[in-house]
C-alpha cells in the first residue's frame, strides 16, 4: 500500500496510507484540522545523510514545471542505415 506524506500548515506533516495508486495526490484534507494540505515529495532512504543533504535532495524531488526554452533546442535523429535489417530496433 502506498503511503503519501502531506503538510499542514496548521498542524504540520502527516503520512497517508492508501488502499490504490489511482488519482491525483497533490492534496488531501489534514486528519486534524480538516484543512486543504499539499504533499510533501520526499526522495527515499536519506535517514542516514546530514540535514543540509537531506534538504537539498528533497527540494529537487519536488516536480517543477517548464517553458520550451528552458528545455533548450530540439535535437534531431540521426538516421542510421541498419546494418542489420533484420533485427528489429536497428
Amino acid at each position: 500500500m502506498p503511503s503519501y506524506t502531506f503538510c499542514c500548515q496548521n498542524c504540520g506533516d502527516f503520512t497517508l496510507i492508501l488502499k490504490t495508486m489511482t488519482g491525483k495526490k497533490d492534496r488531501a484534507e489534514c486528519p486534524d484540522c480538516l484543512e486543504e494540505s499539499t504533499r510533501v515529495y520526499l526522495p527515499p532512504n536519506l535517514f542516514s545523510y546530514s540535514k543540509e543533504l537531506r534538504t537539498r535532495f528533497e527540494k529537487g524531488m519536488e516536480p517543477r514545471r517548464m517553458t520550451r526554452e528552458e528545455l533548450g533546442p530540439k535535437q534531431k535523429i540521426k538516421n542510421k542505415s541498419a546494418s542489420r535489417p533484420w533485427q528489429v530496433g536497428n
